[in-house]
């Protein structure tokens, strides 16, 4: 029995807070515990960004990976007791995947709603592609108070999405490389508003003159390097 007690005695001894908190296992970083918690902060400001339309869901998939990523590599880096953070952790790769994974402009068009008619195009844009003539067709079967209601989004070939925003003249469609951010879409449901209120004597013409028009896209859309081609009005 005395054996006994003195197990259960060295048992506690060895279990004491003291002895844990000398333990060298659980000395952790204070610059890694830091970044931890800065890329747990990260994270949820990821999820909340994709909430509120502000990134991509390609942009948020890469973010994410590479955040719990660099999270598990801290975590193992305070499990061995600490140490300092590895260059890679803090290399600030979350901009270049944002840049990287961010849709982009390829091309877009100005199309009168009446008679389906290009007044402008910039880039290669799919003029005589079933998603545009089919989608401006049925435009103009469509009751009048549901133009410039929003926004829609077609798949086209290779993962490129075009982007019909309809008024109350013209449709503007856009040709991303990839699925764009809601704050993308927003941003060109305003461009277009504007551009009708800055041109509303000219589109009320018929056939509307073309070469008179302001055209303000030019000032919001930054398309892609690749392929850049003079802008043309037809």
């Amino acid at each position: 029995m005395k054996l006994w007690n003195r197990f259960i005695a060295w048992l506690n001894e060895e279990e004491s807070p003291q002895k844990v908190a000398e333990s060298p296992t659980t000395s952790l970083d204070p610059e890694a515990e830091r970044y931890l918690r800065e890329l747990e902060s990260k994270l949820d400001r990821t999820v909340q960004d994709l909430a509120d339309g502000l990134i991509n869901r390609a942009q948020f998939e890469n973010l994410y990976r590479h955040y719990q990523n660099q999270r598990r590599a801290l975590q193992g880096l305070l499990a061995e007791g600490g140490g300092d953070v590895p260059d890679s952790l803090m290399a600030g790769e979350s901009m270049i995947i944002r840049q990287k994974y961010a849709a982009t402009v390829l091309a877009y068009a100005i199309y009168d709603n009446e008679s389906s008619v290009p007044l402008r195009t910039v880039g290669d844009f799919p003029v005589d592609s079933d998603l545009v003539v089919g989608f401006l067709s049925g435009f103009r079967s469509a009751a009048a108070e549901i133009l410039g209601a929003g926004a829609a989004k077609a798949e086209a070939e290779d993962g490129k999405v075009l982007c019909y925003v309809p008024g109350q003249y013209c449709t503007l469609i856009v040709l991303y490389s990839s699925e764009p951010a809601e704050i993308d879409i927003r941003s060109l449901r305003q461009t277009h508003f504007h551009f009708e209120t800055l041109n509303a004597d000219a589109l009320k013409q018929r056939p509307i003159p073309a070469d008179t028009l302001f055209f303000n896209y030019d000032m919001v859309l930054k398309r892609s390097r690749h392929g850049d081609s003079t802008p043309s009005s037809r």
